[in-house]
């Protein structure tokens, strides 16, 4: 009897122990169970068991939390993120690391990629950086990725049409990431200064259509004031009607009016667009407002900031145009501010806004092992950051916590409706910061200035062409 109870607790204890064995090896699995709607958020991509693969992001220096979150903080943005890492891992039983680049371009992986080394499933280079590693046979072309489905409205269509040269995609844009809402060109205007004038706010006439460069100018002369009082307008004691710098207004400006500075033939091959009279007239406008008194534009000479400080956060300007997550760094300003797209520069066109070259674009590694399962994994982190990660930093977080009105919202709901890219800005080239080299020289003068480029730019194209798109 006593041999019979000694073989019932072993035979116990062992069964304990395979029950524990076995819910150790499930604990290893996916516990994530499909529910209804996953079919839109996951991209129709199936559920698959990746037994633990590991994918690998590379982001650039500083910029690791666009794609990755420890842990959940309370964050808006953060845990959304968070959760879309956590659901991926979960859903196709794979990991979701990051690395960061110890480069601020994160283009110092092409070295690797051409030695054949498979580290990164996908990397978050400069806009400018990622065209650099593709010129260079070194990333794969989105076409041939049937997991990824880039008619889906999670990813850029401009950028695709744009970036789509002879059946070539090398880079992607989407709500991959946060960055095309951050880096997007807006206007951002000071209430109280038009409080103090007796002006109504542009609201109304941005959602008319009536919002042109003639109204914003006739505002700007009217937002300048000699502070101190010594007859001199300077920009670290006055007040300007418009902030800018060359790395802003005069880039967005040429998409106003509709011009780009490489369009697409009947044959979808890019040539050079940018040399038309419409463009003559968009920088002699634009350059005729910023030469006078009451603006003021600093020239960025290298990286350091501006001497004059912030003047339109400082409550000394009537408007200011920057990035669209600039509006996080406005709450501790004293003054009101409100949120405005980019004027049109006639009532016939339509809004455009330029997301700055500073931004990081998308691409994969020619080295990626299994590039199919790769970009299933992509396409489920973009698909629910159009559902989780995008609502949080767009309408939550943007709209509600930083934009301070009501009509600000509908101004962000127009902004990114009127996101373009132009491949002549990103790429590179002699022409792309044609704004910017234009503010710098002395006469701002666009005909001098092309006819002393085309050359170099027509070459500069063909160089591109038969790199990216052969």
């Amino acid at each position: 009897m006593k041999l019979k109870r000694i073989l019932f607790v072993l035979l116990a204890f062992i069964s304990l122990l395979a029950i524990c064995s076995c819910k150790k090896d499930e604990d290893k699995k996916s516990t994530y169970v499909p529910v209804a709607g996953d079919e839109y958020w996951l991209g129709h991509n199936p559920q698959e068991d990746m037994k633990g693969y590991q994918f690998r992001i590379l982001s650039r220096k500083g910029m690791k939390s666009d794609q990755y979150a420890e842990e959940q903080t309370g964050d808006i943005i953060n845990d959304a993120i968070y959760k879309r890492n956590e659901t991926v891992k979960g859903y196709f039983n794979c990991d979701v690391v990051s690395i960061e680049s110890s480069s601020g371009s994160a283009d110092d992986a092409i070295n690797s990629i051409l030695a054949g080394d498979d580290q990164y499933d996908i990397i978050f280079p400069h806009s400018r950086s990622a065209f650099q590693y593709a010129v260079q046979d070194a990333l794969v072309n989105f076409n041939d990725i049937k997991t990824i489905h880039l008619d889906k409205s999670w990813w850029s269509q401009d950028i695709i049409d744009s970036c789509n040269v002879n059946g070539h995609l090398y880079v992607l844009d989407g709500d991959i990431s946060t960055h095309r809402l951050q880096y997007a060109f807006c206007m951002f205007f000071n209430k109280r200064i038009f409080d103090e004038l007796g002006i109504e706010y542009p609201y109304r006439m941005a959602l008319d259509g009536t919002w042109t460069f003639d109204e914003f100018s006739k505002l700007v002369k009217k937002g300048s004031k000699d502070l101190n009082g010594d007859g001199i307008l300077k920009p670290e004691d006055d007040q300007f009607g418009y902030y800018t710098s060359n790395w802003y207004g005069p880039i967005n400006v040429l998409y106003t009016g509709g011009q780009r500075i490489y369009s697409k033939n009947a044959a979808g091959v890019p040539y050079i667009s940018l040399n038309s009279n419409k463009t003559v007239e968009i920088f002699s406008e634009f350059f005729k407002l910023t030469d006078s008194d009451d603006v003021y534009i600093y020239n960025q000479i290298s990286n350091e900031s501006d001497p004059a400080g912030n003047p339109f956060n400082e409550g000394r300007s009537m408007f200011a145009d920057k990035g669209l997550g600039n509006a996080k760094a406005m709450r501790s300003m004293n003054d009101e501010f409100g949120i405005l797209p980019w004027p049109k520069f006639t009532e016939e066109d339509v809004y455009a806004t330029v997301v700055n070259g500073h931004a990081s674009l998308m691409v994969m590694p020619i080295t990626v092992a299994d590039k199919q399962k790769s970009g299933k994994i992509i396409e489920a982190l973009c698909a629910i950051g159009n559902k989780e990660v995008i609502p949080a930093f767009y309408d939550v977080s943007l709209k509600t916590k930083f934009s301070r009105d009501a009509e600000s919202e509908a101004m962000i709901d127009i902004i990114k409706d009127s996101i373009i890219y132009d491949l002549g800005y990103v790429s590179g080239g002699v022409l792309n910061s044609v704004g910017s080299s234009l503010s710098k020289s002395s006469n701002h003068d666009f005909a001098q200035f092309y006819a002393q480029n085309e050359s170099k730019a027509q070459s500069d194209l063909q160089s591109f062409l038969e790199a990216y798109g052969s």
